[in-house]
């Protein structure tokens, strides 16, 4: 909640003018958390260079896990001292897993490639949140709603914003950031029943206040505004995920209910079977029996423009919170926010990256020991540049930093060449990128101009005053139907949780790699 608040706030300090005079130099840029002393140091690089490996094929990968042991996985006896955490996207976790899992009839802790624990970054935990919030969101075919993301794209002309996401993602966080603070300010000005061109009313004597108590009057309001149309006044919005795990005689539990040594039973006969689907098709043309349907708990849409905007709403103030806790280095922020991804990422189908929360979640609370806990949680960022709202996560450094070894390594011709020098790539390309001020060169060269953001949030917060976005009118409908018109989108998102679940039950621990039997 207070994470959601600080944003909230923020989103109207830089909107509104006139709270921007207010607050502007006194509310902080920073949330406090326990790494925030470490946050603002800049990183030590140390390159490790290139690796002859191809990632495709499980032999080479299995051969690098074993070099990469020997050498940074500290050992004593042939038993491993301490576990080393290995991250990358979800295809190097997937790949890592798969090596591991092809060793774990070895014979010691060495030998099952057991120094490593396979990890997701950041970097592509955002940028497959916001695909999936776009799944729910966007569409090209609701250019013409009011109100819909596509059609404030059209209307700042962000041109930028097409194709998919993970070959635009900056484009589309823009876009969507610049319709979270317009949100921000227009429900901001609706709690105090104003229009954007007028005067918020302050308390008596607000001049003489002190600035804790002046940041504690709009955090209060801030939060009562985040309770409305966020939590929408629930005090447990995971109460269905809740339900599901508790209670083994919830309907999505039915055929889970009587699993006996990893296979499914039939409830009306002996039989029993490694699937779920193969159960419920035996059950339907033998017993003529039905799967429990779950009533979804949510009525009829009445305002599916409204309630759409609720959910834009909502969504975009989940990533801006994982995207500033990577920034400020807030590791604990980061692992909490998956389990808020998990049901977006259930209900729009990307399996692998619900299984990766499941996976986060569970190492940070219980599979790992204190320390390993620890190390998970506060080595996800990298700073290159010093302060504590300059940090990166270590995937994306990693990208960029891929980006341009491609274009150092051009001048080398070989292969041996390209692999004797890679450890120098990083230090080339960080001399590169600073020429001028190692030269002493401090004259402008040029100049970009980018659109004003101001003028384009002031452009959305206009018509979504003009449609009256967040107040209820029955019977507004959308043209577009393949967009997400559930405000209450944590609600019956766990269809098929409970399998999806069981199927991917790692055989060890550390590993999120199920049995492909189940």
């Amino acid at each position: 909640m207070d994470e959601l608040v600080f944003h909230f706030a923020t989103s109207v300090i830089k909107g509104v003018p006139q709270m921007k005079a207010e607050f502007a130099n006194i509310y902080p840029a920073h949330l406090t958390h326990p790494y925030s002393a470490q946050a603002g140091e800049k990183t030590k690089q140390y390159p490790l260079g290139l690796f002859d490996t191809n990632e495709t094929k499980t032999a080479d990968m299995i051969q690098l896990l074993r070099d990469l042991q020997s050498k940074y996985v500290p050992l004593q006896d042939d038993h491993i001292v301490e576990s080393v955490f290995f991250g990358g996207d979800r295809l190097t976790d997937e790949r890592v897993q798969c090596a591991q899992q092809s060793v774990l009839n070895g014979e010691t802790a060495e030998s099952r490639l057991e120094g490593f624990i396979s990890k997701i970054e950041d970097f592509h935990r955002l940028m497959n949140f916001l695909e999936a919030i776009c799944r729910l969101t966007y569409s090209t075919d609701s250019g013409g709603d009011r109100g819909t993301a596509c059609y404030f794209r059209n209307l700042l002309d962000a041109r930028n914003v097409k194709g998919d996401v993970k070959n635009a993602y900056r484009p589309y966080k823009l876009l969507y950031y610049t319709i979270l603070d317009a949100m921000c300010i227009v429900l901001f000005f609706k709690k105090f029943n104003r229009n954007a061109d007028e005067e918020i009313p302050l308390p008596i004597d607000f001049e003489k206040f002190s600035s804790n108590d002046k940041i504690s009057w709009l955090n209060g309001i801030s939060r009562e505004i985040v309770q409305e149309y966020f939590f929408e006044s629930q005090n447990d919005i995971m109460h269905d995920l809740r339900e599901i795990i508790t209670d083994i005689s919830h309907p999505e539990n039915y055929y889970l209910s009587n699993l006996e040594n990893d296979r499914v039973q039939c409830h009306f006969c002996p039989k029993s079977y490694a699937y779920v689907g193969s159960l419920k098709a035996h059950e339907e043309k033998v017993h003529g029996a039905k799967t429990p349907i779950l009533k979804p708990s949510n009525e009829k849409v009445k305002d599916e423009l409204g309630d759409h905007c609720r959910l834009l709403f909502k969504l975009a103030l989940l990533h801006k919170n994982l995207d500033s806790a990577v920034d400020m280095a807030d590791g604990h922020r980061s692992v909490r926010s998956a389990k808020y991804e998990l049901p977006i990422y259930v209900k729009t189908n990307k399996t692998k990256y619900a299984i990766g929360s499941i996976h986060l979640v569970s190492l940070t609370e219980g599979v790992l020991n204190g320390e390993q806990k620890e190390r998970l949680i506060a080595n996800r960022c990298v700073n290159l540049q010093g302060g504590k709202n300059n940090n990166m996560a270590l995937d994306e450094y990693v990208e960029l930093l891929n980006r341009d070894s491609k274009v150092v390594c051009s001048g080398f011709q070989t292969k041996e060449s390209i692999l004797r020098h890679s450890k120098e790539f990083p230090h080339i390309v960080n001399f590169v990128k600073h020429f001028d001020s190692v030269c002493n060169v401090t004259t402008r060269k040029g100049f970009h101009h980018l659109p004003s953001y101001a003028e384009d949030v002031q452009k959305i917060v206009t018509q979504l005053f003009d449609i009256d976005a967040f107040t209820f009118v029955e019977g507004r409908k959308l043209k577009c139907k393949s967009l997400c018109t559930n405000k209450n989108i944590f609600n019956d998102c766990f269809k098929g949780f409970a399998t999806l679940v069981h199927r991917h039950k790692p055989l060890v621990a550390f590993h999120r790699l199920g049995n492909k039997h189940i």
